[in-house]
């Protein structure tokens, strides 16, 4: 999975459960969760509103990930 693809799914998870995915889950799993999300957030025009908190969120928990 690709870094943009993992925070992709990680900002679905964000918008629909205000969560950020569990370092347990596989590649697989984190699919298969991003796919449900989408389809939670398919037609739901406040959706955008729910993505509030992400970037600080992710750049918190994955900092030892993320390059300068």
């Amino acid at each position: 999975m690709t870094w943009e693809a993992f925070k992709d799914a990680n900002r679905l998870l964000w918008m629909d459960k205000r969560q950020l995915v569990p370092a347990h889950w596989d590649d697989h799993t984190i699919l298969s969760m991003a796919d449900r999300c989408f389809m939670r957030l398919w037609g739901n025009h406040e959706s955008v509103y729910h993505e509030v908190g992400f970037e600080e969120a992710f750049n918190k928990q994955f900092k030892k990930y993320i390059k300068n």
